[in-house]
């Protein structure tokens, strides 16, 4: 039995149809991703499943006693409410499931017959429940969740309502995702989060018995989590099976698929309406009627829909530098006083293009404003190439003036360009009509960033700097801006958490963490790939330092079962009991010596350092050696 149904849905905002009849089936466990336009009625699909708005016209169907997990895109905490209380409040109904089941097994133990197989089918739909709710380790699966969308431990005995906007959205995902459920509704669920929560979040709900519809524009997300694609399109729920990759192979597929039998029918109508008013009145009237009346019961086929409205972004002209765009000698940046990183020294070449990644809150923004000339840094300096200027775009398009219009923001910075030449550039972001008299308080989180991303385009500058630019971005956006990026003839660095856009433009990464800014050679999955490999290399250099480590207390161990058993000093130790002493001494500074090095190997600062690697290496054989002669003296002397 399907646990969603949506038949026919409509809806209208005023004179705006934003569904025309989207339907929908959903079954348990499938894990659904929804894709569309910004505006294009997601949010409001979600709002009528959870019973927030009512369709004009149309049935939402919900499996009776389904439970439904939502995230909640304005969360309201109450007074004194800590992060981890909220959190817990979604394990309201695994904890009920799991008290109903431990009353089920105490009732089983006292009845038979007929109330015993009652019980019997009790315990197994309450075992079923919390196996979909995820409830069998609760006392743990808080803490997983909240590590794992990187919200720091710190902060979880803190009143929720004191976090910042971002912290108290990963808060409400993390209540949701704990909560389980049978349906689980995630709305942006990648916007708030850095790429390790990304990461993480992928593998649980690829985990999850819950089924999940997830609304994203997070593309290795939906390849890498989802087995079914609905894209909500002119109103209508169109649903492609498989992953984001496969969906649009077939969407091209259906298009041609589609456009083809239109094309056919079309020449087949003109052909039949030709012959009849070729013959209609003449010897073959009759044909032509017949002809008339069968051609009023086809079923006429739509043009199929190709939307290819998206912004047209013509790259930056970039402005001829020097070699060198920008050297970074020691520089630490932070706020008042406190440095979020310290003694970077990069190193910017011409055409050059770099990932920022890292947490949340290490620094990433810090680093480019300062690297951009947006803020001073705290220590170090920053050598600026010939002919160096920088275009900088900003997440939080803070530059724009509320109560002004695109019209007049694209004016005050050009007041050169003419109003035709104003409209006509903003049109190619897709601001048309009265759209550039729009108050810019008004517009969308898209709409700022497709304004801010015309302002940037009029620039001419040797490098950009882009501080997460594919934010409220929808798809078609983002294919738009990386177009324009890969035609850049300049220098790049981007902060960005979307992976896809990463591996498709950067060819060097700076990692910020820990203090630190670390350059690694390739994109995102390089990077990823070199972390992922010096991970395994400091486990496995762990685990042979602790085998090394056990080795040696072995070998102290039967060494001193030796000392024990051999002679008193009164008798075989009598005519030389200084070099017994002395072998004994150098034996245990030897077997120190041997625990430090293995020690070492599990140091981020060697196991990193090549060099340093070998020489440890080679040290650890030298001295167990020199302990294996050693021990070999004692035993032979005592």
């Amino acid at each position: 039995m399907s646990l969603l149904i949506l038949e026919d849905l409509k809806k209208h905002f005023g004179a705006q149809e934003v569904l025309r009849g989207a339907s929908l089936m959903v079954d348990p466990g499938q894990k659904v991703g929804i894709v569309g336009r910004n505006g294009g009625g997601k949010s409001t699909l979600f709002r009528m499943i959870t019973g927030e708005e009512h369709p004009d016209w149309g049935k939402v169907t919900l499996r009776k006693g389904a439970r439904l997990s939502a995230v909640d895109q304005r969360p309201v905490f109450g007074p004194g409410v800590t992060v981890r209380a909220h959190v817990e409040g979604g394990l309201d109904a695994a904890r009920a499931a799991s008290d109903a089941l431990a009353r089920v097994g105490e009732a089983m133990g006292t009845a038979d017959g007929e109330e015993l197989e009652q019980l019997m089918r009790e315990q197994d739909r309450l075992m079923g429940e919390l196996e979909t709710l995820g409830g069998w380790d609760l006392e743990h699966k808080v803490e997983k969740v909240l590590s794992g969308i990187g919200l720091a431990e710190r902060l979880w005995e803190r009143e929720a309502d004191t976090l910042s906007g971002g912290e108290k959205n990963r808060v409400a995902l993390a209540r949701a995702l704990v909560g389980g459920g049978d349906l689980v509704l995630l709305d942006e669920p990648t916007n708030h989060l850095d790429l390790e929560g990304i990461e993480w979040l992928e593998k649980y709900l690829h985990e999850l018995q819950s089924a999940v519809l997830v609304v994203s524009h997070d593309r290795r997300l939906l390849n890498n989590s989802v087995e079914r694609i609905l894209e909500l399109e002119f109103g209508r729920l169109n649903s492609y099976p498989g992953n984001y990759a496969k969906y649009i192979q077939l969407k091209e597929e259906r298009y041609q698929d589609d456009l083809r039998a239109y094309e056919q029918q079309q020449e087949f109508l003109r052909k039949e309406e030709s012959f009849i008013k070729k013959h209609m009145g003449s010897q073959r009237t009759a044909e032509a009627k017949g002809r008339q009346k069968k051609l009023s019961h086809v079923e006429r086929l739509e043009r199929p829909h190709h939307d290819v409205r998206r912004p047209r972004i013509k790259a930056p002209e970039a402005a001829r530098g020097g070699e060198k765009v920008m050297g970074l000698e020691g520089l630490s940046g932070g706020y008042d006083g406190k440095p979020l990183f310290a003694d970077a020294d990069l190193r910017i070449g011409r055409g050059q293009r770099i990932g920022i990644v890292g947490p949340n809150g290490a620094g990433k923004s810090t680093l480019l404003k300062i690297m951009a000339d947006r803020l001073e840094p705290l220590a170090g300096s920053v050598l600026r190439g010939h002919g160096e200027s920088v275009a900088y775009y900003d997440q939080n398009t803070s530059h724009l003036r509320d109560d002004g219009t695109p019209l007049s923001e694209v004016f005050r910075r050009y007041p050169q360009m003419t109003d035709l030449e104003i409209r006509s550039h903003l049109a190619q972001f897709l601001f048309r009509g009265g759209e550039v008299e729009k108050s810019v308080g008004s517009l969308s989180g898209g709409e700022r960033a497709r304004l801010s991303l015309a302002l940037l385009v009029l620039t001419k500058p040797t490098w950009l700097a882009m501080d997460e630019p594919t934010n409220h971005l929808d798809l078609a956006g983002r294919t738009a801006l990386e177009e324009m990026l890969g035609e850049f003839q300049g220098a790049l660095v981007c902060i960005s958490h979307d992976r896809e856009f990463l591996d498709g433009l950067t060819t060097h990464t700076w990692e910020v963490a820990d203090g630190t800014v670390t350059e690694y050679e390739g994109n995102y999955s390089s990077w990823r790939a070199q972390k992922d490999g010096a991970a395994a290399a400091a486990a496995q250099q762990r685990q042979q330092a602790e085998a090394e480590r056990k080795r040696a207390e072995a070998a102290r161990q039967e060494a001193e079962r030796k000392r024990s058993q051999a002679p008193p000093k009164g008798k075989g130790r009598k005519k030389n009991p200084w070099k017994l002493e002395k072998l004994e001494a150098r034996i245990m500074e030897l077997e120190g010596k041997l625990e430090e090095l293995n020690a070492a190997l599990a140091d981020e600062a060697v196991y990193k350092d090549a060099e340093r690697l070998m020489d440890t290496q080679f040290q650890i054989a030298e001295t167990e050696r020199e302990l294996e002669e050693a021990n070999g003296e004692w035993e032979s002397f005592a």
